[in-house]
């Protein structure tokens, strides 16, 4: 087998990566980057800059070309969408059908109803009940000012992962690891061969589907109100699932895996029956990632749950050591920090009870992906199967594939107590 030279490694990898995600100017990036002499952390990163910092569901409509705020803003309507999928008739939805059909065309995939910017929500709205959505029809209702339900907070997309929207196909992003290295000869003695191994991080699409049920009258009457509130509850609740999914899927029951369950990643061991979060159990989580030679970025840090933050807020590094955490903007061993209940507090390790947390860090968040494929979440209004009881049901789904490019880059502890 032919040597090769960690350069070109490091460029066929980088080639590799451009023309898997060529569709988001991959080519070009990598050859800016190999110029400039930077790497694959670079190089992601560049793949999803404009949309890191936003929230997820925002990240994946603007790199698709949309902006879901804007939209609704302008004069979006999901209910009017709604009335006119189940009315069959889209002279009076050109903005929404327009939409949709934008997200056709970005995409080469066609809806199995329409496209519609990310988010649904499992729940029934009938007009008749005081709970539900006759609380949002009448003209002295704001609906902009409608309290959302509380969600656990979102994570991954501010710590830096990688969004991708608009795909397609099932999306492999390659890497290659050494088994061997070089090593010192004599004058004459023979070359050592370095033997290159390739291995793919795979984002398989997962279908997350939901239904909601709404009388015939309240989608008749409903006004915008009812739109603004719904249409931010359910890009909410969908989102939601999905970086739950990057953190915690396992694979099972047909979702996606995770961080916590992709193999590779770091596993920090507090004891048989889990262990108190110390100061150590922290840096054991950094160590991870160095020891396996993932290099450190601007988006390394740390995900922990609320119970997690409580904690390392009044534990003392040592004795006469200052807390954990502490008062900055990378308040971790001088690593920023999000805190999500996306990551459990009720694990059981042993006979601790459910009691146990999981921690993740990442040295290089940029390194998960979450793919959207399609144009966002395709809506489908049946209007004949509840038609008996002045009922629509809509059935939307989202397909969404998760993976770790780099899982050496990572590590979790999940058998963390917090008292």
């Amino acid at each position: 087998m032919q040597m090769l030279g960690q350069n070109e490694i490091a460029h066929r990898e980088l080639f590799a990566l451009g023309d898997m995600l060529a569709e988001y100017g991959g080519q070009r990036i990598a050859l800016d980057v190999m110029k400039r002499g930077g790497g694959k952390a670079e190089f992601m990163s560049r793949i999803s800059e404009r949309a890191r910092g936003e929230s997820l569901h925002l990240a994946a409509d603007r790199l698709l070309g949309l902006d879901a705020a804007r939209d609704v803003v302008e004069g979006y309507s999901l209910t009017r969408a709604l009335r006119a999928a189940m009315e069959r008739r889209w002279d009076g939805a050109g903005l929404e059908k327009d939409v949709s059909n934008l997200s056709t065309t970005i995409t080469g995939m066609a809806p199995n109803g329409f496209f519609v910017p990310l988010g649904v929500l499992a729940r029934d709205f009938n007009v008749g009940t005081a709970n539900q959505a006759s609380n949002f029809i009448g003209a002295s209702v704001d609906g902009g000012r409608a309290l959302d339900p509380l969600r656990k907070a979102a994570a991954i997309a501010r710590m830096g992962a990688t969004i991708l929207s608009g795909l397609k196909f099932t999306l492999s992003l390659p890497r290659f690891s050494s088994s061997s290295a070089a090593a010192w000869k004599s004058e004459v003695a023979a070359a050592g061969e370095v033997l290159e191994q390739t291995s793919l991080a795979t984002l398989t699409p997962k279908r997350c589907p939901v239904t909601m049920v709404l009388s015939r009258q309240a989608l008749l009457q409903s006004d915008p109100a009812l739109d603004v509130s719904l249409g931010r509850h359910l890009m909410k609740a969908i989102m939601e699932q999905v970086e739950y999914a990057a953190l915690n899927a396992d694979g099972t029951s047909d979702s996606p895996v995770g961080l916590r369950s992709t193999s590779g990643v770091a596993n920090v061991i507090g004891g048989t029956d889990g262990a108190t979060i110390t100061f150590a159990h922290l840096a054991d989580l950094e160590n991870g990632p160095a020891v396996a030679n993932a290099d450190e970025t601007d988006f390394s840090g740390y995900v922990v749950n609320s119970s997690t933050r409580r904690w390392l807020r009044t534990a003392p590094r040592g004795t006469n050591l200052p807390f954990i955490w502490d008062s900055t903007e990378r308040p971790l061993l001088g690593h920023r920090a999000a805190v999500s209940n996306m990551l459990p507090s009720n694990l059981v390790k042993g006979s601790s009870g459910a009691v146990c947390s999981a921690l993740t860090y990442s040295s290089d968040w940029s390194q998960l992906v979450v793919g959207i494929y399609g144009g966002g979440v395709d809506m489908i209004v049946d209007r004949v199967t509840l038609a008996d009881l002045g009922k629509v049901r809509i059935t939307a789904s989202v397909l969404v594939g998760v993976g770790l490019n780099q899982p050496a880059a990572f590590s979790k502890m999940d058998d963390g107590k917090t008292a």
